[in-house]
């Protein structure tokens, strides 16, 4: 999965690769703690799912890009909300049937 997401960030080397490697880690435990899901129906794992990937690619995506806050005029604010569409596959993980 390391090689996939790095391809998805357009990273190359393996300077980030022990970042990455976490926060892959943790966008597959926000998943299931989120979805509630940990598998597939058909017994396979939940990351042998095309859209669970992309999910994790995605979430890792925003946490690589966004990492901490921005400051701004001297006051802080968060940086940008996760992507909408990270939200819509999150609540189809969570309420269809292919997943356990």
């Amino acid at each position: 999965m390391l090689e996939e997401v790095k391809l998805y960030l357009r990273v190359d080397g393996t300077l980030e690769d022990e970042l990455i490697s976490s926060m892959i880690s943790a966008a597959i435990e926000y998943i299931k703690s989120a979805s509630g899901k940990t598998g597939l129906r058909t017994g396979g794992e939940l990351t042998d799912s095309g859209l669970v990937k992309l999910a994790i690619k995605q979430l890792v995506t925003h946490w690589y890009d966004h990492r901490g806050t921005q400051y701004l005029s001297g006051n802080f604010k968060n940086v940008a909300e996760i992507d909408y569409s990270f939200k819509v596959i999150l609540a189809h993980i969570t309420t269809s049937q292919e997943f356990v």
